[in-house]
């Protein structure tokens, strides 16, 4: 259990955290350990009843010009008028990023767990996801879109009926910085029942 102080300091660089999006990460990605160390992070996320909502695939290198047909037939699918360069752009983030995980979310039928509770679940170990990442001194960013609901996605990751593709991240070494982040708004913080202008 760290002490208070550690705690401060580790909230602290928690808050200071900001998405890099994955045109601007480069090499030195996560190690294949480093990524095992994200994933155990993730598992620790809010999970009520252990039903485990969320699965992760990682995109090997190798893997990044089969990932770029994916986009490009996923592209077609949204706009089958889509040509040239549009396609090309869309091909190319295929290749962003020395890592790229695929986060899945997977709602299972259950009566104490409601949809809305499993997905909050999904999104949380995303979070931890991006946290861990910054942690270690990497940039990343999730990024997701129309494409990631067409049928070549779904076919391409093999996702069951009651999975979704909830989004890509991102994971590299930073290629410029991006400054503090903005103070949160105040009013995410009040009281109840709540009072126009009030905040804490």
């Amino acid at each position: 259990m760290p002490s208070r102080d550690e705690g401060i300091a580790l909230l602290r660089r928690v808050s200071s955290r900001r998405s890099t999006p994955p045109r601007h990460l480069t090499v030195p990605g996560p190690t294949d350990d480093e990524i095992r160390m994200l994933v155990r992070a993730a598992a620790r996320a809010p999970d009520h009843l252990h039903l485990k909502p969320f699965r992760f695939q990682v995109i090997a290198p190798d893997m990044r010009e089969s990932l770029a047909d994916v986009f490009e037939a996923a592209e077609r699918e949204l706009d089958p008028a889509m040509t040239g360069e549009k396609l090309e752009r869309a091909r190319k983030k295929a290749h962003h990023a020395p890592v790229l995980l695929a986060v899945i979310s997977r709602v299972q039928e259950n009566d104490a767990v409601p949809e809305i509770e499993q997905r909050a679940s999904a999104g949380a170990a995303l979070g931890y996801v991006l946290l861990g990442a910054d942690l270690l001194g990497y940039g990343a960013m999730a990024v997701s879109g129309r494409r990631l609901t067409t049928r070549a996605m779904r076919s391409a990751f093999g996702l069951a009926g009651n999975e979704e593709l909830l989004c890509f991240v991102g994971i590299g070494t930073a290629a410029k910085g991006r400054g503090e982040p903005p103070e949160p708004d105040p009013d995410l913080l009040q009281t109840w029942p709540p009072i126009t202008g009030q905040t804490i």
